[in-house]
């Protein structure tokens, strides 16, 4: 029996298991991004009704539509370069880049003609389909799988729901020791063990942070989205950082309340029990550290310019003005639009969730309506901060 549904993710988890078990981090790198077996590499897409999850560009064309309007606020800032470059990673389906450069065309902005899309996107898979989705646009490229814009940058990095689903390392603090989780293979299934920790960087994670776990306490590192960041803030010159994902500052995502950590898998829309069930077939996925995203990115000379949650960014972008300057005519769509948007400013759900950071570097991006609305205490930017 194969370890995993697929023969060529099976083969390469059998062979990193061979001299025995693997941090978890390795595990997470290839049931996710395996090229043939990984979850986001797989055929089909999996987001949907008929997938494992629903994204807020997905739901609704609104969150695409406001923020067009924040990438003209910033070019201008620019002195209104005569492209401004924008960068995302981890695009999926693509719908998030449609709705804002659809949103630039039907309105005529100066930001169409200008706009200059890049995507970097590791699924070959994702890759097909957002070509055929774009095919009617000429100021479309992409990127190498793992390439990162050039030295010297000018322009906007983009990053909705990205960070959230790079591998992480999981930990767990057993008495005055921290300890690494790693993944061990009994029979058909897997099973986590402990043992020492697989990267030096990880020994002072929590005191740097000023936290403490609680004994026994899980918690989860994602030192590949400290990394993202860092590079991206070095190779950038001038501009900004736009970031949309799941999280929370360091102290309220380590706090004691959250004993197992915040690693989760997903699956026909349900938790699954056992994240190490079905590698390839199951989304996993834990919340951002957005603390130590501020951090790094400030050691590259990047400055917190925002930070709020998607409902928030969404009202102070001037939503309801722009919904009742709505005229199409079919009271239909008008009202399917409008429910849309409902689920995405939910802030029991993707709305208070979805955390939105703008980061700048030499410009002036501060005073932004869309960040006027601040997130309540425990995201306050002096707690986001440390």
């Amino acid at each position: 029996m194969k370890i995993a549904s697929h023969p060529e993710l099976s083969k390469a988890l059998e062979d990193a298991l061979e001299y025995g078990p693997i941090p978890f981090r390795r595990f997470m790198e290839l049931a996710l991004y395996h090229p043939e077996g990984g979850y986001y590499c797989r055929e089909s897409p999996r987001i949907g009704p008929g997938g494992d999850f629903y994204t807020s560009p997905h739901q609704s064309p609104w969150l695409g539509r406001m923020i067009a309007p924040l990438l003209e606020k910033i070019r201008r800032r620019m002195d209104e370069p005569p492209s401004l470059h924008l960068w995302e990673y981890g695009p999926g389906e693509g719908w998030l880049a449609f709705d804002i450069l659809e949103s630039n065309r039907s309105s005529k902005s100066a930001l169409h003609q200008a706009i200059a899309y890049t995507f970097t996107e590791q699924s070959a898979q994702a890759r097909k389909r957002i070509r055929e989705k774009f095919k009617d646009f000429d100021n479309i490229r992409f990127s190498g799988p793992a390439q990162h814009p050039p030295p010297g940058f000018e322009g906007v990095v983009l990053a909705h729901e990205f960070l959230d689903a790079l591998p992480v390392h999981a930990l767990i603090q057993k008495g005055s020791h921290l300890k690494e989780r790693y993944v061990a293979r009994s029979g058909e299934r897997f099973e986590f063990c402990e043992s020492a920790l697989s990267d030096e960087r990880l020994k002072s994670w929590f005191s740097d942070l000023g936290v403490r776990l609680s004994a026994e306490q899980m918690a989860e590192v994602n030192l590949c989205a400290f990394d993202w960041i860092s590079e991206v803030a070095h190779r950038m010159e001038r501009g900004a950082i736009l970031i949309f994902d799941y999280g929370f500052s360091a102290r309220a995502l380590y706090g004691p309340t959250r004993m197992d950590g915040a690693l989760r898998g997903y699956k026909n829309h349900a938790l699954v029990s056992d994240v190490l069930s079905r590698p390839g077939e199951t989304d996993l996925t834990t919340h951002v550290d957005f603390t130590s995203i501020l951090r790094a990115a400030a050691s590259h000379g990047m400055e917190l310019a925002g930070f709020t949650d998607q409902t928030r960014f969404l009202l102070g972008a001037g939503i309801s003005q722009a919904l009742e300057n709505v005229k199409d005519g079919d009271d239909e769509k008008t009202r399917r639009e409008r429910q849309s948007l409902m689920g995405i400013m939910d802030p029991t759900g993707l709305g208070g969730a979805i955390k939105v950071m703008l980061l700048s570097k030499n410009l002036e991006l501060s005073d932004f309506e869309e960040f006027s609305m601040k997130p309540d205490d425990r995201e306050s930017l002096d707690t986001l901060a440390g």
